[in-house]
């Protein structure tokens, strides 16, 4: 017997670590830079309050509060908490206490009374029982940790995605609002253009009327003001998907959206470009990797659980408590009963269930690990698309800006001349309308550029400073 004693010690210790691989996440590759320069400036946490708009802030607020993508990310997160304490709670013992009050008849015909000799006992007795039950697994394989290992780090992840929903609904609100400010513009400015476009026709009409232009010259100013008129649907159909986003997004009735968003508002700040960072700072910086990862640690648990259970499973199991036919004895030394002892489950034949398990799990932790890494990838490839897109925009931005300036010098010197009787009216006319079209491009590259922004701080990961 003592020469048993060793090994079984040995067991035991052994037995106290979990089986299974233990989780060690692997070194992702990435580039060591951009290929374009982000800006200088920390990305603040409230990426979205240098753009300058307090009702965009105020709709984030809004959104962050009320929206039902959000509440439905943070529900799962309470349920995976509450499944990760149900799994902390299963590796500890168990107690239950219960009680019992019966009225019994026995068969005088049955096998325990028929053999008797004596013909007076009494078949018909209230029993009465009071006791207890426990047991308590004992991990030696590490079953039950790894199952709560795995339970917490699903928990973990949830918590990752519930940042990535706000960061993911910020960034929608914020582009929905960008496109509607300047929708809104850009139609004000198209309502001027069409205007322009009535008064040339007028005026070739006029001097149609009076020989100095041809029937085909006002055909086409007609046919170019219809063209231009149809063009503002376009505008109006994407002022009204804008509204309807941003009141699923914010929980909003549409008439309240266009009524605060209907207000006088400064223009958007383009503010600078916020610092890229590294591309190996994504993988601390960005929500929907670290719950890739996160899913990673769950799927490595999960081999554990499956290569634990083809291990033994002991637990220790205990009854006590008092059982007697008179309610008067119930709680006395005699009534006593009890029964203690170990309990063992050993996996003899499983017709491969368990050995198939295990290769599942395996599969699963192996596409688990290239999700992170695709996430990874995806990652990195969506900051240097951000900041290339950026960059052109403004550009392209800045371009605008200088060629609506010339353009504004050209309108000037076209109203000398036509005070001064070099120029017609029509021709005043047609610059001013080249000045609103000008307008309008410079508008809708400011647009672009802020949503580039607005993608740039969404593919960062949100803001990382207070």
């Amino acid at each position: 017997m003592n020469k048993l004693v060793p090994p079984l010690l040995f067991l035991l210790l052994q037995g106290c670590r979990p089986v299974g691989p233990n989780y060690t996440p692997q070194p992702q590759p990435v580039p060591e830079a951009y290929a374009t320069k982000g800006g200088a400036i920390p990305l603040p946490f409230r990426w979205w309050e240098p753009l300058g708009d307090p009702q965009l802030n105020g709709l984030i607020d809004q959104a962050l509060a009320h929206s039902p993508d959000l509440k439905i990310a943070e529900a799962r997160l309470r349920q995976s908490r509450a499944v990760l304490g149900v799994q902390e709670g299963a590796g500890g013992p168990n107690l239950g206490v219960g009680a019992q009050v019966s009225r019994d008849h026995l068969s005088r015909n049955s096998e325990m009374l028929a053999n008797l000799p004596l013909k007076t006992i009494n078949t018909d007795f209230t029993n009465f029982q009071i006791g207890f039950d426990a047991s308590w697994e004992i991990d030696l394989f590490g079953h039950n940790r790894r199952l709560t290992e795995a339970a917490l780090a699903r928990s973990e992840a949830s918590a990752e995605r519930l940042q990535d929903a706000g960061l993911v609904l910020s960034s929608e609100v914020a582009r929905n609002v960008i496109e509607y400010r300047t929708g809104r513009q850009r139609l004000a400015l198209a309502l001027d253009i069409l205007a322009h476009h009535d008064e040339l026709v007028r005026l070739v009409g006029l001097q149609a009327q009076a020989g100095e232009s041809t029937r085909l010259e006002v055909q086409r100013a007609e046919t170019n003001r219809v063209v231009y008129e149809s063009s503002l649907a376009d505008l109006r159909i994407a002022l009204r998907q804008n509204l309807a986003a941003l009141s699923t997004l914010t929980d909003l009735p549409v008439a309240t959206l266009e009524a605060r968003l209907g207000e006088p508002a400064k223009p958007m700040v383009m503010p600078e470009a916020p610092a890229a960072g590294l591309p190996s700072d994504l993988l601390k910086h960005r929500p929907d990797v670290r719950a890739a990862e996160r899913d990673w640690a769950a799927a490595n648990a999960d081999l554990g659980v499956a290569v634990a259970d083809q291990y033994p499973r002991f637990s220790l199991v205990g009854t006590g408590g008092w059982a007697s036919i008179q309610s008067g004895t119930l709680l006395t030394n005699a009534s006593r009963l009890w029964s203690v002892g170990p309990q063992l489950h050993l996996p003899l034949f499983q017709s491969g269930r368990l050995k198939n398990q295990v290769k599942a799990n395996e599969a699963a932790y192996e596409a688990a690990a290239a999700t992170y890494r695709k996430a990874v990838l995806g990652a990195v490839g969506d900051v240097e698309v951000a900041l290339t897109r950026l960059s052109r925009s403004e550009e392209r931005r800045q371009q605008l800006v200088m060629a609506e300036t010339r353009q504004q010098n050209q309108v000037s010197l076209t109203e000398l001349q036509w005070k001064a009787g070099e120029v017609s009216k029509a021709t005043l006319l047609e610059a001013r309308k080249n000045l609103l079209n000008q307008q309008d491009q410079t508008l809708k590259a400011q647009s672009q550029s802020l949503s580039a922004l607005v993608a740039l701080c969404k593919a960062l990961g949100g803001g990382w400073t207070a």
